[in-house]
């Protein structure tokens, strides 16, 4: 515990993806080792199978180029159904709890790195802001009874668009990342639903 840490929420997506490239490519990150924290969210969505798929294949994938540590838990919300409510808590700010009791766990966890992209910033607008910042909230006020310094969050890919991500992914990474919203189940193989936002924003890409 005595190396300075880099947390890494990962979920498999291509934001994620591209944080984790980030983490194990870039040299200015060498300085620190590895924790990848993967949250198993159960939700009406119902994709964490699919998300778990793309979590191991990618992380084989960077076995290969690093050592890191992985741990795993599970956030569960389908209980709420008979709430009968439009609205479940965002992944962000999931993530944001998640990650401050690692920290609060963990003293040597000097920085929370999460996939905030050029493309959110861009096209999130004030709604967007607003929820990070409600995110970095909860994460703060989560630690502000430890006795040590608290981590930061960082955004490796930030000045990136999520084409850009895209682009530099390796094409193993690439072919593994899940980002359909609603997945279709056949057999248990997951197929994305193509019609949710990220499924519209994806097949963007591809026509690229």
């Amino acid at each position: 515990m005595t190396k300075p840490k880099i947390l890494c929420m990962f979920s498999g997506g291509v934001d994620s993806s591209g944080v984790l490239h980030e983490l194990v490519t870039n040299e200015k990150y060498k300085s620190h080792s590895l924790i990848i924290h993967h949250i198993h969210i159960w939700n009406r969505e119902n994709r964490a199978m699919a998300e778990l798929g793309a979590v191991k294949s990618i992380l084989n994938y960077y076995k290969k180029e690093a050592s890191f540590i992985f741990s795993q838990s599970t956030f569960d919300t389908r209980g709420f159904a008979v709430l009968k409510s439009n609205r479940f808590p965002m992944d962000m700010d999931v993530c944001a709890f998640t990650a401050s009791q690692i920290c609060a766990a963990r003293p040597d966890v000097q920085y929370v790195a999460m996939g905030r992209t050029k493309t959110d910033v861009a096209s999130g607008g004030e709604n967007f802001n607003r929820r990070m910042q409600r995110a970095q909230a909860i994460f703060k006020s989560s630690l502000s009874l430890e006795q040590h310094k608290p981590a930061e969050y960082i955004f490796p890919v930030v000045n990136f668009t999520k084409r850009e991500i895209w682009d530099f992914l390796p094409e193993d990474v690439r072919v593994a990342t899940w980002w359909c919203r609603r997945p279709i189940y056949e057999e248990e193989l997951a197929k994305p639903c193509g019609k949710c936002s990220t499924c519209q924003e994806m097949q963007e890409f591809k026509k690229i």
